[in-house]
């Protein structure tokens, strides 16, 4: 049997110090699959700083591997150097998984190893074809249906960590600022797939991606919090490594 692990990617958000959002991301999961596996929590102290202390306190409660990280693409390579695992899910900490997804885990693990698949994605829009997606071929593996794409992309998603380090993991520039890396491994010949069929309908949610993008876009540079965060990140990194010691 294929073994799988379940890597979450979080950081110190303006909900911190509170566990609310991830708790409830990796409850949607265990939910969609009813499953339990093995999870490693990687946790950017960024941008919140001053209360990422104690979130990532709050962390090492709830959850058994916490590990600290610089930014996401960083965390993202050394959870896949880091892992023996056969497969990895990779889940940010801000999704919900919808009724959508009709299949176990164990059969969709199944349809990635035999039909060879690199990253196998669930989207947080029907599979139609835009953008990365534009290329999406229909393939069906026994009764799962899915399409094969050009397009890589940081939802929810599934890699066979041995392939992704033949195959993508030289495409990823490690960059403190980094907010993905779909736009660094799309349309690099990864083979990459879709849970779901050409307009199959959404199977996640990203529940906080939008409201945190607005709050961006309205807050100035000369924020307070902006200041506050700079003049503060010598002292609340050194707190955060602290905890690790």
């Amino acid at each position: 049997m294929k073994s799988i692990e379940l890597h979450v990617f979080t950081n110190s958000t303006i909900s911190s110090p509170s566990t609310e959002m991830i708790e409830n991301t990796v409850l949607s999961f265990n939910t969609a699959f009813d499953n339990s596996i093995k999870i490693e929590v990687w946790c950017d102290p960024s941008p919140y700083l001053d209360s990422a202390s104690l979130y990532i306190t709050n962390l090492k409660k709830i959850f058994p591997i916490v590990n600290l990280s610089k930014c996401l693409s960083e965390g993202y390579v050394r959870a896949i150097k880091k892992s023996n695992s056969d497969f990895i899910f990779m889940l940010e900490h801000d999704w919900e998984f919808l009724p959508t997804i009709n299949h176990s885990l164990g059969d969709i693990i199944e349809l990635i190893y035999n039909e060879r698949i690199t990253h196998f994605r669930f989207n947080k829009r029907s599979n139609i074809p835009r953008k990365f997606d534009i290329n999406l071929k229909e393939i069906k593996h026994g009764d799962i249906p899915y399409c094969l794409t050009d397009g890589v992309s940081n939802n929810p998603h599934i890699i066979d960590r041995k392939k992704y380090i033949q195959e993508a993991l030289k495409f990823i520039e490690i960059s403190e600022k980094s907010q993905g890396i779909e736009k660094q491994l799309s349309n690099q010949g990864i083979r990459a797939a879709i849970y779901g069929g050409k307009y199959y309908p959404a199977t996640v949610l990203h529940k906080d991606g939008k409201r945190t993008r607005k709050l961006n876009a309205k807050t100035p540079l000369w924020s307070p919090l902006i200041r506050s965060a700079k003049n503060h990140l010598s002292k609340s990194f050194d707190k955060c490594v602290d905890l690790f010691k």
